[in-house]
């Protein structure tokens, strides 16, 4: 049947009002299943017409009530039969919002449970996936519906023995898992207990040998789980941490960056959590990242920030690595001021832990820790300033073996009259700033603390 014809037959099954045809409302609701094919058939080459609108069509099936009809059908042994129904109902689920929720109050979900863990044929079960991902991401209201039935357990189940099932199934399986652990319109956190089962799953998955695109879906979908402590500590403890430190530096940039975000929540639990990414390298990931991952950086710092604010034990391996020397030539020269206040943040969190004992100062000025912050105190990012402020007292306002050094360092990067302009320019620097670069003035430069002559 040529283009033509097969529009004008296409014409027929539509009324002028838009509904579906009298003859197949009466094949839908038949208990015949050869007239059931027959009207899902036709419906379906509505849906597939190029010149159609598939919501309009969409529209015509939920009007006509007999949506329950089509959702029945996924049951029937008639393999034919399954496969259309299958197919209008991923139609239905790529609708509007209004056309979706009337497919799960129509009991869409069960059926689609059913088919997509038993169906042995791989489109049936790609179409019903995919319909209960749509239902997932559709609206906050269907994703809790979703969420409530554990409409994610056969893409679990195909996620748990990948290599039995298709790439296709498998990336559409993974597509799903990201899909319904999307935190919603109200960037809300989902109870752990209702992940609870797919952790060792999605963390066995990306401990297999896959490509990085469904590897990517799954990191991403641990992110979102991973947004407490409690959560952190079930994907430590599902052996996740070494393939989590290696994606770190991937080439992939939505896998690299959902690792280093699940990797500092690691890193902000200090003990066991922490522990396990330092004994896997993430000092060096992170090295990486911070060198050739420019849209990383910031992420990577953060990281590094909270591994910084570990107990000295754990510390003291960032203070002797290759980072530190990184970190303050970031804190001198980058200018992307997301990324210098990072890594400033990182080296005030290692001064402050030296405020009574001296801990890792000799580190920090021997790396030219003052001279960078003399750098840094001509940022236009105010929290930068503050923080080499803040950084540049620690180093010469606490009793330990190399202030004077320190000081004599600031001298000689003209730190002495940064410090000054940080005062006088409270304006653009903050009164904070001000305050505490008058402070360190007063104590060790008096002259310079002195207001202007007018």
């Amino acid at each position: 049947m040529d283009e033509v014809s097969l529009e004008m037959e296409l014409n027929k099954y539509i009324t002028p009002d838009g509904q579906l045809a009298p003859d197949i409302i009466s094949g839908l609701s038949s208990s015949s299943a050869p007239l059931q094919l027959e009207s899902v058939t036709k419906v379906g080459q509505l849906l597939r017409s190029k010149k159609r609108s598939a919501d309009a069509t969409v529209q015509a099936v939920v009007d006509s009530g007999l949506l329950p009809n089509v959702i029945d059908m996924l049951s029937s042994s008639n393999a034919a039969l399954v496969s259309e129904s299958s197919s209008i109902l991923l139609s239905v689920t790529l609708g509007t919002s209004q056309q979706t929720s009337a497919a799960v109050c129509a009991g869409a979900i069960p059926q689609l449970l059913q088919v997509a863990s038993t169906s042995d044929i791989e489109e049936v079960k790609h179409n019903a996936l995919l319909s209960l991902g749509n239902i997932a991401g559709d609206s906050d209201a269907l994703q809790d519906v979703f969420l409530r039935e554990r409409a994610f357990r056969p893409a679990l189940d195909i996620l748990a023995d990948p290599s039995t099932f298709s790439p296709k199934t498998v990336n559409t399986a993974t597509w799903v898992m990201e899909t319904c652990t999307a935190p919603g319109a109200r960037w809300r956190h989902h109870d752990i207990s209702t992940f609870s089962e797919a952790i060792p799953i999605l963390c066995k998955f990306i401990q297999q040998k896959n490509k990085s695109k469904p590897l990517a879906a799954v990191v991403k979908a641990l992110r979102r789980i991973c947004s407490s402590q409690q959560a952190a500590k079930m994907i430590f403890e599902a052996g996740a941490c070494p393939r989590l430190v290696h994606f770190c530096t991937s080439k992939n940039d939505g896998l690299r960056e959902d690792a280093l975000n699940v990797v500092s929540r690691f890193a902000f639990e200090e003990g066991r959590l922490l522990q396990s990414i330092l004994d896997h390298g993430v000092l060096q990931a992170l090295h990486t990242c911070i060198t050739d991952h420019v849209k990383s950086r910031q992420l990577a710092c953060f990281v590094v920030s909270n591994i910084a604010m570990a107990a000295p034990p754990q510390a003291e391996p960032l203070v002797e690595s290759s980072i530190l020397p990184l970190l303050l030539e970031i804190v001198t020269n980058e200018e992307d001021a997301g990324v210098r206040r990072e890594a400033a943040t990182v080296i005030q969190h290692l001064a402050t832990k030296g405020e009574k004992t001296g801990d890792y100062y000799s580190s920090l000025v021997e790396a030219d820790c003052v001279e960078a912050c003399c750098a840094a105190l001509r940022s236009q990012d105010g929290q930068t300033v503050e923080k080499a402020v803040r950084i540049i007292a620690y180093l010469i306002d606490t009793p330990w073996s190399g202030a004077d050094d320190a000081i004599e360092r600031l001298e000689d990067s003209g730190g002495v009259n940064l410090l000054r302009r940080v005062w006088l320019e409270r304006k653009f620097t903050g009164w904070k700033s001000s305050l505490a670069a008058h402070t360190l003035l007063r104590a060790y430069f008096p002259e310079a603390a002195k207001h202007p002559r007018v």
